[in-house]
């Protein structure tokens, strides 16, 4: 008997099309349930100028100094208020500063703040305080930005 020879076998292949419309799906599915970052708010805070005062200038107050330094602490004028660098939330100094507001408010005077932060802090808490300040309740405009070293 004749052998007969066997068809020559190509190599196999593999169907790329419905790997790549799986891992589209994949993308699309992480893209809808991921969750986004919440959006810093708008300050629209205006540099304190100088101007020239009148004799007859109401009472100011004077400012107020908050330093972040690399450890994330918020201090107000030589006070330590909220500690915990993880957390968002700085109620110790929102209420320091719808005071510090409030009397500004009722003295008829701007209320003025210095934000001193740590060359090394991390730049959230930066934001965090930023945010503090453009509060409802607070509502502080007149901000300087410096810079400082710990040490």
């Amino acid at each position: 008997m004749a052998r007969r020879k066997a068809p020559k076998e190509e190599d196999p292949a593999l169907d790329m099309s419905s790997l790549i419309d799986v891992s589209f799906l994949l993308l699309i599915y992480f893209l809808v349930t991921s969750t986004l970052d919440p959006k810093e708010a708008d300050l629209g805070m205006t540099m304190p100028t100088s101007q020239s005062t009148s004799s007859s200038s109401p009472p100011e107050i004077d400012q107020m100094t908050i330093d972040v330094n690399s450890s994330g602490h918020i201090v107000l004028n030589e006070e330590v208020l909220d500690t915990d660098p993880e957390k968002r939330e700085v109620p110790l100094l929102l209420d320091r500063l719808r005071t510090y507001a409030q009397t500004a408010k009722m003295t008829d005077s701007q209320p003025v703040v210095i934000i001193a932060a740590d060359d090394a802090a991390k730049g959230q808490r930066f934001v965090d305080v930023l945010n503090a300040l453009a509060d409802k309740d607070v509502d502080i405009r007149n901000v300087t930005i410096t810079g400082f070293k710990e040490e």
